[in-house]
């Protein structure tokens, strides 16, 4: 199966806006021609849910907003995450593209600020990041986002070192809750480690 190709960024948006108006379900996947990785969840043909390296909300959009070209495909199938979004549609596809400068309002998608808070809080008594334990971390994530996980586990084991952090962080990247859970229990199973 072939990768699509990398576009404008602004085309992406385009496509995503004409997966809206066909009232499409499903799971839009971006990944940037730097290595970025990004979900727009669509239910009905409204945006539902937006993820961009482990942030949501205006610090999601704002990373995503950043990139300048990228692939995208789209999962029909993909687990939808509708955690609520405080601003319609229209407003999100606007400002991705630019038409926008600013997001209306102070609130978040989906609730991000409490969780960077908490994982700041993590005790960091676990063993260092090698190769054995990056390629089990990579097989475990792919159980949840599928073939993303080599590029999603990627992106976090640059310059990473701490076992936990990443973990932490990469289960971040999986929208469903329940199943990010069931992630970190996949994990500790694997390497033989208590409970994340």
């Amino acid at each position: 199966m072939s990768q699509p190709e990398f576009m404008p960024f602004i085309d992406v948006v385009d496509q995503i806006a004409g997966f809206c108006s066909q009232r499409v379900s499903g799971t839009a996947l971006l990944i940037s021609d730097d290595n970025r990785m990004a979900q727009v969840h669509l239910q009905g043909g409204k945006i539902v849910f937006i993820l961009c390296r482990g942030r949501r909300g205006r610090d999601g959009l704002a990373i995503m907003r950043t990139m300048k070209n990228a692939r995208l495909t789209l999962d029909k199938a993909g687990v939808v995450n509708a955690d609520g979004l405080d601003w319609p549609t229209e407003i999100v596809l606007g400002y991705l593209d630019g038409t926008l400068d600013d997001l209306p309002g102070t609130g978040v998608l989906g609730g991000a600020a409490p969780r960077a808070e908490a994982s700041a809080a993590r005790p960091a008594a676990t063993p260092g990041l090698t190769q054995d334990i990056k390629a089990t971390l990579q097989r475990c994530l792919v159980k949840y986002v599928g073939p993303m996980a080599e590029i999603v586990c990627a992106d976090h084991f640059d310059g990473a070192t701490d076992v936990r952090a990443v973990v932490m962080a990469l289960s971040k990247e999986i929208p469903n809750e329940d199943q990010a859970a069931k992630f970190k229990v996949d994990v500790a199973k694997a390497l033989d480690m208590p409970a994340f």
